[in-house]
Formats: structure tokens, sequence, C-alpha cells
């Protein structure tokens, strides 16, 4: 189910204020365009990748700290199968930090190179905020923020950067499997994600927590994909 089904097939009103809360402040992340504009090298997307891959190595504690937090055994499901999932369902190499490291290698990354990548400030400011708010929140605060803040949208921006890997940079399509296995899954995890969010919101104060949660997710997410772009450019 894509991003647009996964709107205009939600009748909660809540969805709709989550929905709404998306649109406050649009974003398109400039990697995207200068990607497409052949304004990137292969250097500098390689340094992109660097310093994605921080953030997907931790993203394993995110998913973990909501399970934690969570009461609910069907909401414990979709976690524990979510991080089933980025764990490769238990075959290492399809374990979704070890794609993203095979991706950036076949980009020119050593593996040296990966061990040693310092995160920005910004990164360091996005993977702490992703604890705090899946730490310190309620489950439900903590779902909405990676669910909804994260997850719903990565299928279409996975799917742009793999086909452009691919036709600008000659990745094949398994050194773009990191990408592409989000497609499928992330929209997944962001459609049942939504209907337990829409279940067990069920306060006035839940329902705005959340929505807090979810512009405080999208306001440092924003910041990191500009200062990553920005720091990817100025690098010869």
């Amino acid at each position: 189910m894509t991003r647009e089904q996964i709107e205009t097939t939600t009748q909660s009103r809540f969805a709709s204020e989550l929905f709404a809360v998306l649109k406050e402040a649009p974003f398109r992340d400039p990697t995207l365009d200068a990607i497409r504009a052949k304004s990137m090298t292969r250097e500098q997307v390689k340094l992109w990748v660097g310093q994605a891959s921080l953030v997907v190595r931790e993203f394993t504690r995110f998913i973990s700290a909501i399970h934690a937090n969570c009461p609910h055994r069907d909401a414990q499901s979709l976690l524990a199968e979510n991080l089933w999932e980025e764990h490769g369902k238990g075959i290492q190499a399809r374990d979704h930090y070890a794609l993203i490291k095979q991706m950036a290698r076949s980009l020119g990354a050593t593996d040296a190179e990966l061990d040693n990548t310092k995160p920005l400030p910004e990164t360091a400011d996005y993977i702490a905020h992703c604890l705090r708010v899946t730490r310190d929140g309620s489950f439900i605060e903590g779902m909405t923020a990676i669910g909804i803040g994260i997850e719903y949208f990565s299928p279409r921006f996975f799917a742009a950067l793999a086909e452009l890997f691919r036709s600008q940079f000659g990745l094949s399509r398994e050194e773009v499997e990191y990408l592409l296995v989000h497609v499928g899954e992330d929209e997944d995890h962001a459609r049942r994600s939504l209907e337990l969010i829409e279940k067990y919101a069920d306060t006035d104060e839940i329902k705005e927590k959340a929505k807090q949660a979810l512009r405080e997710m999208l306001s440092v997410k924003h910041r990191f994909a500009e200062a990553l772009f920005a720091h990817c450019m100025s690098a010869d």
C-alpha cells in the first residue's frame, strides 16, 4: 500500500490530524535532486551513505525501546517483526546494517573507513533524539515518531535513490538491496503502525503528545538531512 493509499483509505480523524502535521512543513531532501542533476560525485555519495549507516546501526535500538514501553501484544508483535526484519530475519548477510555497509563498499568505502566514520553533530543529534523519544516517551509517541516520522517516507525516497544509484553509479540490484528491502517493508510498517496508533491513542492528551513527537522528529530529521547534504557537497 502506497503513501497515497494509506492516506485515502484511513478514515480516522486522528489519522487525518497526523497527516496534517506531515504537511505543516513540506520537505524535499536535496540529495535526490543533486544526484539526479549529476552534481554529486561518487565520493560525495559515499560520504552520505557512511553517515546514514550510523543511523541504521542504531535503528534496532529505537525499535527495541518502543517494544519495551509497549503493553499491548498486537503492537508488540509488529515491533518484534520489525526488529526481526532489521536483523535480516536471522541471516547475517541480510541484516540491514550489513546491507548498507555492502552498498557503501560498492561506492568505494573500505571497512576501515566505515568503522572509523565519525558522526556529524546533526547525525549524533538525530540518533540521540530517536533514542530519547523511544525510550522516554510512551510507546504511542515512539511509534508515531518512528513509524510515521521516518518509515512513512522511506519507500518513495529509497526507491528513487536505488534507481539513481544504479543508473548513475553502476551499482547492481544486489548492491542497492538495502534500499529496495525498505520499499515493501516500510510501507507495511507505516500502515500497521498507524492502525495501532489509532487504536491505542485513546485520550486527547496522548494524541497531542503523539502529534508533538511527530513534529519534533520531522524537525530533527530535516536538520540532519540538510546538514548531511551540505557536508557532502563541501567535500572535495
